[in-house]
């Protein structure tokens, strides 16, 4: 998240470093509204069960604001909270095929290789080696490479 928000500030911010602060919102809100390609859904619509609508100051005068009527508006909005466990189930669905389908095109160019005795090959850092350093700084593997 903090790289898709420091992106969308490069993005938008070219000399002035200073107005970064002014374009946050903008960038965040960006970023909430806009559908994944892992779901095919917004956050925001995950969450409220509907698309986000701008303000009505920001909002060019269309065939769809002319038209309003608040009755309508709030008979659709509990139709989509209704809907919106179903609409969250398939985009958990939708993310598990996505990734399902990345993980097969990665592993397409992984070749099996057979382990033999006397082969030399890479092993896993003992976690309960205290002489070693942790964390970030630590190796993470051991023995001759």
């Amino acid at each position: 998240m903090n790289r898709a928000i420091l992106e969308g500030l490069k993005r938008r911010i070219s000399s002035a470093h200073g107005a970064w602060v002014d374009e946050l919102p903008n960038v965040l809100w960006a970023i909430q509204t806009t559908p994944k390609t892992t779901s095919g859904e917004s956050p925001f619509s995950l969450v409220f069960g509907t698309e986000a609508a701008l303000p009505p100051k920001m909002v060019f005068l269309t065939l769809r604001t002319s038209n309003y009527k608040q009755g309508d508006s709030e008979k659709g909005l509990q139709a989509n909270l209704d809907f919106l466990k179903e609409r969250r189930a398939k985009a958990h669905l939708r993310t598990l095929a996505y990734k399902k389908a990345t993980a097969r095109v990665y592993n397409r160019k992984v070749r099996p290789r057979l382990i033999k005795v006397r082969d030399l090959v890479l092993r896993r850092a003992e976690v309960s080696d205290l002489t070693r350093a942790r964390g970030k700084l630590a190796p993470n593997w051991e023995g001759p490479y």
